[in-house]
């Protein structure tokens, strides 16, 4: 278990692991707090009346730092990963904040589209959230994170 490359990722970087995921986690009310003081109580109270969307939100939360310690495990340590695989986990990243995450961002996202959309997209953000989850899972898989790594077992048989 310990030779799969995800978990050997998040050893190899921890606390960039660990920032990554209480950044993801937290900037959605540091973003608001420029415009309420009252953000964070806002935001936190939001979580508590709707679990499953703080479950949501936390998945995606840690999933993104999972993302971000492999693929810079990756970028330096992998020989048979591909450097595009990690186009689609940023994308969905970016997809699950803006839209899932962040409702801040819809003031933005009302400049340039309809109301009738920014209602839509408000009303169905955990959909998005979900999907962003699922493009991140995907790009983990494409990295190879769920594979058992080669180098490592060969470390490991070197050790005992």
């Amino acid at each position: 278990m310990k030779n799969i490359r995800i978990f050997y990722a998040i050893k190899k970087r921890p606390v960039i692991t660990f920032m990554m995921i209480v950044t993801m986690f937290f900037i959605t009310p540091l973003i608001q707090g420029f415009t309420t003081p009252l953000a964070f109580e806002i935001w936190f109270r939001d979580l508590l009346q709707k679990p499953t969307i703080a479950i949501m939100y936390g998945s995606f939360s840690v999933l993104f730092g999972i993302f971000i310690s492999l693929y810079l495990y990756s970028r330096s340590k992998c020989l048979d990963c591909k450097k595009e695989d990690t186009r689609p986990g940023f994308a969905g990243s970016l997809l699950g904040f803006v839209i899932g995450v962040c409702p801040a961002c819809f003031s933005f996202i009302g400049v340039l589209l309809p109301l009738g959309t920014s209602i839509f997209l408000t009303s169905y953000s955990y959909i998005f959230t979900g999907l962003s989850i699922v493009i991140i899972l995907f790009s983990i898989s494409k990295l190879g994170g769920f594979r058992k790594d080669a180098a490592l077992l060969k470390e490991t048989n070197r050790k005992n």
